[in-house]
């Protein structure tokens, strides 16, 4: 009688167990990112890489494979199979690909987005025209090293190609752009909202203005030069061309000092012996500080 009721007992424990909700509703929804979801990465890496046919991985070595993987914390095999499939259509060696999309696994998301979304249009939709070294190497450079918003500098470097080619504006050749974007997204983290815009004005405000004259190589030179400098540079610049030359009780230099004159002045736009400001942190009230408030009211 008693095994019998054992029985009955593991029956009902298992079915409750099966028609349970996700014991993920259990608990609270631990946002810190220290906390890692190593289960699911492991189990979904696992299941992909035992897949790969030209991986030919065993099972110890499809296991094993996982585990690096996943110890990449949350989001890791989203990294690691994004960056795995663009470089496998690119038919470069597959233990290169498994290696590279192994390493964007340990980055940021937006890090490991940046190398697959630059290099699938570098090299696979043929974006720029150039080859599979090149491709890599750009993708990576802007990716793996950046120390800035990985975001904004995918969105300045491909607007800045399109506006470059683009015939209504320059109409300039692929890699001449490519080369432009690789030297004005250097400074990309100096641009709170990214460095596009401020490149996009300052190109009309040379080019439109007569006084200056400057060739398109010139202007194009200038603003790299002053975009260098931070977000502060252009204005300074305009300012300074503004007041040395217009006449009455201003400067009215000739246009080459002018010209001169505001170079040296936007120059002096950043100074980087001084320290970026540290992010502000949240505060976050106590439940007694809250009542004090309150009380205070």
């Amino acid at each position: 009688m008693k095994k019998i009721w054992l029985v009955i007992l593991f029956t009902v424990w298992g079915n409750a167990a099966l028609s349970a909700p996700d014991d993920g509703l259990l608990y609270d929804k631990l946002t810190d990112p220290r906390f890692c979801d190593t289960a699911d990465e492991f189990r979904n890496s696992y299941l992909f890489l035992i897949k790969q046919s030209d991986l030919g991985f065993t099972e110890p070595q499809a296991v094993k494979g996982a585990i690096k993987i996943a110890k990449n914390c949350t989001g890791a095999f989203d990294r690691f199979s994004q960056v795995f499939r663009v470089l496998q259509k690119s038919g470069v060696d597959i233990k290169k690909t498994f290696d590279v999309a192994l390493e964007y696994s340990s980055f940021d998301s937006e890090r490991a987005r940046n190398f697959y979304v630059l290099f699938q249009r570098l090299f696979l939709e043929n974006y720029l025209d150039i080859d599979f070294t090149t491709a890599y190497r750009i993708s990576h450079e802007l990716s793996k090293d950046y120390k800035g918003d990985p975001a904004k500098l995918r969105d300045d470097f491909v607007k800045i190609v399109k506006y470059c080619t683009d015939d209504k504006e320059f109409g300039l050749g692929k890699k001449l752009c490519m080369e432009l974007a690789l030297k004005l997204t250097k400074y990309t983290e100096l641009y709170p909202k990214g460095l596009y815009q401020d490149f996009q004005s300052f190109m009309t405000y040379i080019q439109t203005n007569k006084r200056l004259g400057f060739s398109l190589k010139e202007a194009l030179n200038l603003a790299v030069r002053v975009l260098s400098k931070g977000p502060k540079a252009p204005r300074n610049f305009k300012k300074t061309i503004d007041f040395a030359l217009d006449k009455g009780d201003k400067l009215n230099l000739p246009e080459l000092q002018a010209f001169q004159l505001a170079l040296i002045i936007s120059d002096h736009s950043f100074d980087p012996t001084k320290k970026a400001p540290e992010p502000e942190k949240p505060v976050i009230a106590t439940v007694d500080e809250k009542k004090d408030e309150k009380n205070l009211k």
